[in-house]
């Protein structure tokens, strides 16, 4: 058997071949996509080189995945609450150990880790929606694998799964545009996350675009500086419609206007961005953008099963596409 001095990784077994790592680690944990005949090969292979294998590895058994999350995200109407529910229960049926772990603000803004993640009794990480760069800085210096799930930061080389964040903003625009709309307005503190930021993005693009007016005044914070929700201030002049950084503010929008004696989506239309919860308020069914959180989840899982082969490994961001939902109160009916 051949030694060598350094750890033999699958690039290394990869370029034995002129494969993917992606290939080789299939083969290595006896999954489908690979040919029986270059299986084997690359398994004989992998052992005269004297490459380590990792039991278990198929099913992720051995392997305790620490899902963090803000705890400014967490409520029981969040987007991200049903995220995790939904990472855990994948999680679970993978038979990873999945451990949840809710960061306090004052920790997130000083970096401090968990003591689980702390001690090194976590494999692999799962950031769930934005959190702040001392914390990640915190975590790459544990050397402990990590993928960010619905937001990425340039800052660090970390793989990241995310919503077509500005393509959204930018459908619902359009939508809002080519129902009758002239004035469109956005609500949502778009700096509060990259992901708003991204469907603000979207919005303005859709205006540029097709030189449509757009008015500071018709852009209302729906967060304050720590991510806390606040009440929404209608402008003195309205546009004829609105989009929404998600959902749930889109519902609070209409509860607004409906209490201030406007009618949606006849005086003003208002679309969200999730298509999670709740989508009637007071009979109106919101249209919204859907994500596709199930393609996202799995996007994440595949990464995740890489990061357990190959620390390594590199996949970087990746897009997954969700679709218009269109329902009653994006519908504008004016002149």
């Amino acid at each position: 058997m051949a030694t060598t001095e350094k750890k033999v990784t699958m690039k290394d077994i990869a370029a034995e071949f002129d494969v993917s790592i992606v290939t080789v680690s299939k083969a290595l944990a006896g999954k489908d996509g690979v040919g029986e005949q270059l299986r084997q090969e690359i398994i004989e292979r992998a052992r005269e080189l004297g490459y380590t294998f990792k039991k278990g590895n198929d099913k992720g058994g051995s392997h305790n995945v620490a899902i963090v999350i803000s705890e400014r995200f967490i409520s029981e109407d969040s987007f991200y609450q049903r995220v995790y529910q939904r990472i855990l229960m994948e999680l679970t049926r993978r038979n990873y150990v999945a451990i949840l772990e809710a960061v306090r603000m004052e920790d997130e803004e000083k970096g401090e880790l968990p003591k689980l993640v702390a001690l090194s009794a976590i494999d692999q990480i799962i950031v769930i929606g934005e959190i702040s760069n001392a914390y990640l800085t915190s975590i790459v210096k544990t050397g402990i694998g990590c993928i960010l799930f619905d937001f990425e930061n340039e800052d660090y080389d970390l793989d990241a799964v995310l919503s077509d964040n500005v393509n959204g903003g930018y459908l619902l625009t359009r939508h809002l545009v080519r129902s009758g709309c002239r004035k469109v307005g956005f609500v949502g503190s778009y700096l509060s996350t990259r992901s708003n930021l991204d469907r603000y993005v979207g919005y303005r693009k859709y205006l540029i675009a097709n030189g449509l007016d757009f008015n500071e005044k018709w852009v209302i914070s729906d967060r304050d500086e720590h991510g806390l929700d606040i009440d929404l201030v209608l402008p003195d002049e309205l546009p004829d419609g609105f989009v929404c950084a998600c959902d749930l503010t889109a519902n609070r929008l209409i509860r607004l206007l409906m209490e201030q004696g406007y009618s949606v989506p006849e005086d003003v239309a208002v679309v969200g961005y999730d298509d999670y919860a709740n989508n009637k308020v007071e009979g109106k069914e919101l249209t919204t953008y859907h994500v596709n959180v199930e393609e996202m989840i799995t996007q994440c899982m595949n990464m995740l099963e890489q990061h357990c082969e190959n620390p390594d490994y590199r996949y970087g961001t990746v897009l997954s596409y969700g679709w218009l939902v269109e329902r009653k109160t994006g519908r504008y009916h004016g002149k």
